[in-house]
C-alpha cells in the first residue's frame, strides 16, 4: 500500500504544468464567476496580449438565452459580456480587437516562446 501511494504521490509531482493557455482561461473564468456569472464555462478561449502588453481573453459562455460573448482583461479583472443573439443585440467591440485581434494573438505567441514564466506573472494566475 504504502509504495502505491509513494508511486502516486511520483506521478503527481511529473504531471505537466499547465501552459500560458490553459492558466489565462482558469484566470478568466474565476473573472467571470466572481462577476455573476456562476455557472459559466468559457468556451473557445483565445488569449492575447494587447498593445500595452496586458493579456485578455475572448470566448462565449452559454446563457440560457443561448451564446454570449465576453472578453476578461486579466490585468485589471474587467469582464465585459455581450447579449445573445437572439435578443438582436449588435455586435459592438467588447475588446476582441484589443486582446483578440491577429496582432495580439501573435504577440501572445512571441511572448510566450520568449518568456513563457513572465507570461505567466502577468496573467496573474
Amino acid at each position: 500500500m504504502r509504495r502505491l501511494i509513494l508511486l502516486l504521490l511520483s506521478i503527481s509531482a511529473c504531471a505537466p504544468e499547465p501552459g500560458p493557455e490553459q492558466l489565462a482561461a482558469r484566470r478568466a473564468e474565476g473573472l467571470l464567476h466572481a462577476a455573476g456569472h456562476d455557472n459559466a464555462t468559457l468556451l473557445a478561449p483565445l488569449a492575447g496580449l494587447d498593445g500595452d502588453g496586458q493579456p485578455g481573453v475572448c470566448g462565449l459562455i452559454e446563457t440560457r438565452a443561448g451564446p454570449v460573448r465576453v472578453v476578461v482583461a486579466l490585468a485589471s479583472g474587467q469582464v465585459r459580456a455581450g447579449v445573445p443573439a437572439t435578443q438582436g443585440g449588435s455586435r459592438v467591440d467588447l475588446g476582441e480587437s484589443r486582446f483578440c485581434s491577429e496582432t495580439a494573438l501573435n504577440r501572445w505567441d512571441q511572448v510566450k516562446k520568449g518568456d513563457p514564466i513572465g507570461l505567466i506573472a502577468r496573467i496573474g494566475a
